[in-house]
């Protein structure tokens, strides 16, 4: 009679498997914080010329509270940068386990023969302060709602005074001809005018209200409406931009500039605080390159707040286009620029494109 076969393993293959399952789990849990340690990284292109611009992404775990370095802000995901030298950009910050992460990318910029321009700003101002109602629409800002209510307290807030809304023919007459404001005489009395095209670009209307309040008017009112769903005007980018420039109502400063190109400064100085706000104007239509900025001993680093006329259009990383309730869509970044030794910062200036320095003491 044939013997049987056990119907069970022997414990040896228990065993067996009990190992070979507690060490695929260990290999498990000693890969996984592998991912949390290097969170994916990238920079699309790697290497630019000046004045160029850089996609920085990465891929980090859910629940990561990561930051980019060189950045007030860091957007989720994804982040476009200009350096003007070579840079070395870190992500880093607590995985969700609560242990760091980090990771680096380096840019390799290719440096211009030679600045687009050199400028150094002294500190004493030598101008009156702007006026804290300088904006205006000289048709308000179309049909009530909320998104356009939304749109005015936008610029009000940034403005630090009220916005002037008038019916068309109101204002004091029309401003006179940007092209002719060096041969013409600053106004002796407070003089508010109208000026601008409905179709006029956001660096364009940015460089106009410079230009006029530099020359001292009063206040200047720009065509309405501001928006037409879903888009919202061109012109609203650059009165944002002019409104972070004068919020303050800063005193007028004379910048030193040397140029081989068609760059533009502008420069005012907070009676309050002592912030410096420098707007520069590549007017270049094809130029990218660098600025180099001599800044007071005092102040070593700068915020940068950039405006092109690229679309989607975008004032410091937001964009109204597509908001339904008029508040900007995307987080708020700007660039952190180091001066070096000498107290030099450089900047990355795009061509047709507006950029604000920031300096906090």
């Amino acid at each position: 009679m044939p013997t049987s076969l056990p119907l069970t393993p022997p414990r040896s293959l228990h065993r067996l498997a009990t190992v070979l399952a507690s060490a695929a789990l260990l290999a498990a849990c000693q890969q996984a914080p592998k991912s949390h340690t290097h969170p994916a990284l990238s920079a699309q292109p790697a290497r630019i010329d000046a004045g160029e611009s850089v996609r920085l992404s990465w891929d980090a775990p859910i629940g990561s509270s990561l930051r980019m370095d060189r950045l007030t802000a860091t957007p989720p995901g994804a982040v476009l940068v200009r350096p003007a030298q070579t840079t070395v950009y870190t992500l880093s910050g607590p995985a969700p386990s609560g242990a760091p992460v980090s990771t680096s990318v380096t840019v390799e910029v290719r440096p211009a023969t030679e600045p687009l321009a050199r400028l150094r700003v002294e500190a004493s101002p030598v101008g009156k302060p702007i006026a804290a109602s300088f904006l205006g629409l000289e048709q308000g800002a179309g049909p009530d709602s909320a998104r356009q209510r939304q749109l005015l307290r936008n610029l009000e807030n940034y403005g630090g005074g009220p916005l002037v809304l008038g019916v068309k023919g109101q204002a004091a007459g029309a401003c006179p001809a940007v092209e002719h404001l060096a041969h013409t005489e600053s106004p002796r009395q407070a003089l508010r005018c109208s000026a601008g095209q409905a179709n006029a670009s956001a660096v364009q209307t940015a460089e106009m209200l410079l230009d006029y309040a530099q020359w001292g008017a009063a206040g200047v009112d720009l065509p309405g409406p501001l928006a037409d769903v879903p888009k919202v005007a061109p012109r609203y980018y650059g009165m944002l931009f002019f409104a972070q420039f004068a919020g303050a109502q800063g005193a007028w400063l004379a910048p030193q500039v040397e140029s081989n190109a068609q760059i533009k400064v502008y420069a005012v100085r907070d009676a309050r605080n002592q912030t410096l706000r420098i707007a520069l104007i590549n007017r270049e239509p094809d130029r990218n390159g660098t600025v180099a900025v001599q800044i007071p001993q005092e102040l070593r680093e700068a915020v940068v707040t950039r405006l092109g006329n690229s679309e989607p259009l975008r004032l410091a990383g937001q964009t109204f286009d597509g908001s339904r309730d008029g508040r900007p869509i995307g987080t708020a970044y700007g660039e952190i620029l180091e001066a070096d030794e000498d107290g030099q910062l450089l900047l990355s200036m795009p061509a047709a494109s507006a950029a604000l320095l920031t300096l906090t003491p």
